[in-house]
């Protein structure tokens, strides 16, 4: 499968036809439902990407993912499931900071190319 967008180098016209919505002057809530958006439609049809979110593979370093990993296992282990689920809720959100990162980088190159 193809490389997702965000993983690529940053590419202008791309990103404007992934993200057409988005405005330099998009506010935060329009660039992160965005982002999400984009994020859940990768993990509808990427079930790899799906995966290595759930198992906390984007967020920031190896440290960050074996606690990750030591915390659910914690939680499973209390039948703490509300744990758990907000531990998954920000292991997913880092691979949609990622997008997020992306289309603000979209917007500077908007800003410097005066669109």
């Amino acid at each position: 499968m193809r490389l997702p967008l965000i993983f690529e180098e940053y590419n202008y016209s791309k990103a404007s036809t992934q993200f057409p919505l988005i405005e330099p002057w998009s506010s935060d809530k329009e660039v992160e439902d965005t982002a999400w958006q984009y994020t859940i439609d990768l993990m509808k049809n990427d079930y790899d990407i799906l995966i290595e979110s759930f198992v906390g593979e984007h967020l920031e370093s190896v440290q960050d993912m074996g606690k990750y990993h030591h915390n659910v296992l914690l939680a499973l282990a209390d039948q703490d499931y509300h744990r758990i689920g907000r531990l998954v809720e920000e292991a997913m959100g880092a691979f949609n900071q990622k997008t997020v990162a992306y289309i603000e980088e979209h917007q500077s190159q908007m800003e410097t190319r005066n669109v």
